[in-house]
């Protein structure tokens, strides 16, 4: 399970979740947290304690956080692709 980073104008940060070889878009980056999530960026950073999502060991915190503030893997696995999306 991990998060791939993507951008699409080279200054925002697009976010897919990647869990069981399914991929789930999540939109940009700081939308999803405070839309789908209802947090802000900043208290994530808290949470899995590093704002580096670039370091594979941080990224799976981040995937893990995201999997379970939204109910776990059986909860994600039968959604669409595009249902988690924050655009």
């Amino acid at each position: 399970m991990n998060i791939i980073i993507s951008s699409n104008y080279g200054f925002d940060h697009n976010w897919t979740l990647m869990i069981k070889n399914k991929s789930f878009y999540l939109g940009q980056d700081v939308k999803f947290c405070h839309r789908v999530l209802g947090m802000s960026p900043s208290y994530i950073v808290q949470q899995i304690g590093s704002a580096h999502i670039q370091d594979e060991k941080v990224n799976r915190k981040l995937a893990r956080f995201i999997v379970k503030q939204l109910g776990g893997t059986k909860a994600i696995i039968n959604l669409q692709p595009w249902e988690l999306c924050a655009e």
